[in-house]
């Protein structure tokens, strides 16, 4: 075991990036583009250049709104469909808008962004209103190779715990080493908070998005907005498998009943919350279990896509795929053929507050990406995905496009960090604090002890405020569990007694969030309020921390500015909420 006494550093930079992943690897280039001089530190948990949860190990896709789309018609179709009115029209023109240049950046960084024979991005002609691009899963090397040509620095394999602040400013972080516990101080002008979202470890892939960025910036003390909207569920295939967009339309029940035409519109680009309510309906209704007919998703799927992302040669994403399903093949125990379907949460808590230059409520940090997709307000009421696929890999790039400029700005003109020696002490007593019990708690039974008030429909699709209660009374025990777990001398185990302490604070900001919005909109479903209401709920729920409480308000929209109503999709409230009550 590393001395605790003696194993320490100090790392110093004009801006600090917590996080080496597609928001944090761009936002690095731009920074040392638009201003040479600053000096740039990444810091990451895993290895930079092979971190992130979606870039390195997703589908590769991202939308993109081209010259030849009508940004006016898209807005009138996401805020009807999508946001359900509570999105930041204007921010989400902001995101239209920089798109295109978002793809002429990664370019002419050297990733290799898919086109046509002509050179125009990929479409389908399914999705009208956007363009999807494809590029190969090697991009963040290709970032990386950039940044490292700019001096751009990282340290590995360090675990940020807390933020550094002076005064409402934050000047810095602390974190330690999982490999042998060196403890590490980071100071810097101006911080970017580049972490990513909550997942709490339920699905495989999202596994590695535990809040921790999003907890430190709560107990800092900055706001977080639109926090109910963090239940995101895809369709889950027995294996902790994800199905293909567009399974919801290849369901059927127990008594063989095609249950699509009950829970989901005619044409659908995701999943919808309808269908995970049906689901859940079809089951306590005695016609579960639902199964999944793969020859049925192109029979009955309008968004016949499944192909799009086979069309071009991309030789990373190949191997990755080959190697998942190769894995997924093997450890599957449901090898039948029409295999039972799931709800299939993954959550996506990204709540962090900023305005439209990416700015926190907390002077000098910047949060990009998927800490703050919900919280910056473009999505409206709906989690990320925001039901367009690669949207998320999209508001990781853009949000970092439009922070650039104002962070680079900051940071040549911002004064040098005082460092509050005391608080460094404090962070560091606490963060170290479990290694010294011999004895204590399994970390991971705590965790899953969270995970049994998170996961299931009943509670983050189907939603009450009698079941928001409970959850928010485990919640509190496991807050209470966090000084008794134990890593048994592990360092990487350290990490997961913090990151517990971290996934139930944003389930803090969940469910508090979630029971202030006594309405139905969007992915939020409350059985008790089952009405969307305009008059009452136009409005944004922002909480923070205050003396150790959750602390509500609301911020009215600025509707009046919007060029698009608030429309109501009639299919979504009277006929999807009709059919599973």
């Amino acid at each position: 075991m590393a001395n605790l006494d003696t194993n320490s550093e100090v790392h110093s930079a004009d801006v600090l990036i917590l996080g080496a992943g597609l928001a944090g690897y761009i936002v690095a280039n731009r920074v040392k583009e638009l201003n040479p001089e600053l000096s740039v530190l990444l810091v990451e948990k895993s290895t930079a250049g092979w971190s992130g949860s979606k870039a390195n190990k997703g589908a590769g896709v991202m939308w993109v709104m081209e010259e030849k789309d009508d940004v006016g018609k898209f807005r009138d179709y996401y805020s009807a469909h999508h946001g359900h009115g509570l999105e930041d029209q204007e921010l989400l023109e902001k995101v239209c808008g920089t798109t295109l240049e978002m793809v002429g950046h990664l370019e002419r960084w050297g990733v290799n962004v898919a086109r046509e024979a002509d050179g125009s991005l990929a479409r389908s002609n399914l999705l009208p209103l956007w363009a999807l691009c494809a590029f190969d899963l090697d991009i963040l090397m290709k970032l990386r190779k950039v940044a490292t040509k700019y001096g751009v620095k990282s340290v590995d394999k360090t675990q940020v715990v807390e933020l550094l602040t002076q005064g409402n400013r934050v000047v810095g972080a602390v974190g330690f080493d999982i490999t042998d516990g060196t403890f590490r101080t980071f100071k810097a002008k101006a911080v970017v908070n580049a972490t990513g979202s909550c997942c709490w470890m339920v699905s495989n892939m999202w596994s590695s998005a535990r809040g921790d960025g999003i907890a430190a910036a709560w107990r800092a003390g900055a706001k977080m907005r639109n926090g109910e909207f963090s239940n995101f569920y895809n369709l889950g295939l027995r294996g902790n498998q994800a199905a293909m967009v567009g399974s919801q339309y290849a369901l059927y029940n127990a008594d063989n009943e095609w249950i699509a035409k009950r829970y989901c519109p005619d044409f659908e680009t995701d999943v919808d919350l309808g269908i995970i309510l049906g689901m859940e309906k079809e089951v306590r209704d005695g016609k579960g279990p639902i199964s999944f007919e793969e020859t049925e998703l192109f029979y009955n799927n309008p968004l016949a896509v499944g192909d799009f992302l086979f069309r071009w040669n991309r030789p990373n994403a190949k191997k990755f795929w080959q190697r998942l399903w190769e894995g997924e093949g093997k450890y599957n125990s449901d090898r039948s053929w029409r295999p039972e379907v799931i709800p299939m949460f993954i959550g996506e808590c990204s709540p962090v507050m900023t305005d439209h230059d990416m700015r926190s409520s907390l002077e000098g940090m910047w949060v990009l990406g998927d800490t703050n997709r919900s919280g910056a307000g473009w999505a409206g009421a709906v989690p990320p995905p925001s039901r367009i696929r690669g949207s998320g890999l999209t508001w990781a790039s853009v949000s970092a496009l439009l922070g650039s400029k104002s962070l680079a700005d900051y940071a040549a003109g911002a004064s040098d960090p005082v460092i509050d020696e005391d608080q460094v002490a404090r962070f560091r007593e606490a963060l170290y604090a479990p290694m010294g019990r011999d004895r204590g708690l399994d970390v991971r039974e705590s965790i899953f002890r969270l995970q049994e008030v998170i996961s299931p429909p009943r509670y983050s699709a189907r939603k009450s405020a009698g079941r928001i209660g409970e959850s928010l009374a485990r919640v509190d025990e496991v807050l209470h569990e966090v000084d008794e777990v134990t890593p048994g001398g592990d360092w990487h185990v350290l990490g997961l007694c913090h990151d517990l302490k971290n996934m139930a604070q944003c389930a803090e900001i969940y469910f508090t969030s979630a029971l202030a919005r006594t309405e139905s909109r969007g992915w939020h479903y409350r059985e008790d309020f089952p009405q969307r209401d305009d008059a009452t709920w136009r409005k944004w729920v922002d909480v923070e921390l205050r003396d150790g409480k959750a602390v509500v308000s609301t911020t009215p929209l600025p509707f009046e500015r919007f060029k698009t109503p608030a429309v109501v999709d009639p299919w979504f409230y009277e006929t999807m909420y009709e059919a599973i009550r």
